[in-house]
């Protein structure tokens, strides 16, 4: 009998994630009765049921756990990054990585289009006004950068998967211009006026008025976003990230922020989470920050679960899954 294992919030110390509600793990038991499903509530428990766990369904699994799983074979992910779980052990492994991809693109891309209106208009600037108890729109008017529309502006994805296509997808029905890096470049989607390889990001960052990272965090992408990318944007132009906050350097960003060399940045993601109490980040006027929330959704287990159900289906049928990790690759 395969035994699934579900491990998520009190099991795994993940503080402000939604736990796994108990009816769907039993609705998964009815649904594949030749399998054993089950649902660790504590760390304790964790420990105990991953040393014959054959599945976990999980978002983080450390080497110390690759020690305990002797007998995993497939580690499903809710997440839609994986390099977290990529350490030397596992790529080694013949572990199968399968992600969440597909779940966060809706989500992600309306929290992106809804921070860049957020800095067009200046809300954010509003909103701090307002808590002050000022009318200030003398001020906002003569704050620079001035008020901007999405209409025609260009919007610059950084990694067009499924999250970026999402993305694309929404800035061109508000009639921006999009432009997009892909790794493997092919015939661009009607929703990308330009498809650019990586080693054309140059060209996207000096073109575009708002540059949103949805690329996953790789040995290729760490640090991609340094001094020399920062000053080829425009000073009018906005950097939002809903990627991995490694991805770009922090501390040469906050100088950046500081001293005008963009007009601002739209963070879910930082370097550290949560984000240290003395952090710039929290303090500079022109950074919209969320607490890496851009994925969260209506009937979250829902949409995960239905996601997971046909590749359990087809790993008890020994057939390939959907969504497989390249675990040198990254992603």
């Amino acid at each position: 009998m395969t035994k699934v294992c579900i491990s998520f919030a009190g099991a795994s110390g993940l503080s402000g994630f939604p736990d796994f509600p108990p009816a769907a793990a039993q609705q998964l038991q009815a649904d594949f009765p030749d399998s054993k499903i089950v649902l660790t509530r504590t760390a304790e428990q964790r420990r105990a049921e991953l040393a014959d766990t054959d599945v976990l369904f999980a978002v983080r699994f450390s080497p110390e756990d690759f020690k305990v799983a002797k007998q995993l074979k497939w580690l499903h992910l809710s997440s839609a990054g994986a390099t977290h779980v990529l350490f030397p052990e596992m790529i080694e492994s013949n572990v199968v990585v399968t992600n969440s991809r597909g779940l966060y693109g809706i989500p992600i891309a309306e929290h992106v289009i809804g921070v860049m209106i957020i800095l067009a208009r200046k809300l954010h600037d509003a909103y701090r006004f307002q808590l002050e108890g000022k009318w200030p729109r003398k001020e906002m008017f003569e704050r620079y950068p001035s008020f901007l529309e999405l209409y025609e502006c260009t919007a610059g994805v950084i990694g067009l998967g499924d999250i970026g296509l999402a993305v694309a997808e929404r800035a061109k029905a508000l009639g921006m211009h999009v432009i997009a890096t892909k790794r493997h470049v092919g015939s661009p989607p009607a929703c990308v006026d330009e498809l650019l390889g990586p080693e054309e990001l140059p060209r996207l960052l000096q073109m575009s008025d708002f540059v949103v990272i949805a690329a996953p965090l790789t040995p290729e992408t760490q640090g991609l976003i340094g001094e020399k990318e920062l000053h080829l944007m425009k000073p009018t132009a906005y950097l939002l990230n809903v990627g991995r906050g490694a991805i770009i350097q922090e501390a040469v960003l906050i100088r950046a922020l500081r001293e005008g060399w963009i007009a601002g940045a739209g963070l879910d993601v930082t370097e550290v989470e949560p984000l240290s109490a003395d952090s710039e980040l929290l303090r500079l006027p022109n950074v919209f920050l969320t607490p890496h929330c851009s994925g969260l959704r209506s009937n979250y287990w829902t949409h995960a679960v239905a996601l997971f159900k046909p590749n359990l289906a087809k790993f008890l049928r020994g057939e390939p899954p959907d969504n497989l990790v390249d675990k040198r690759g990254g992603y």
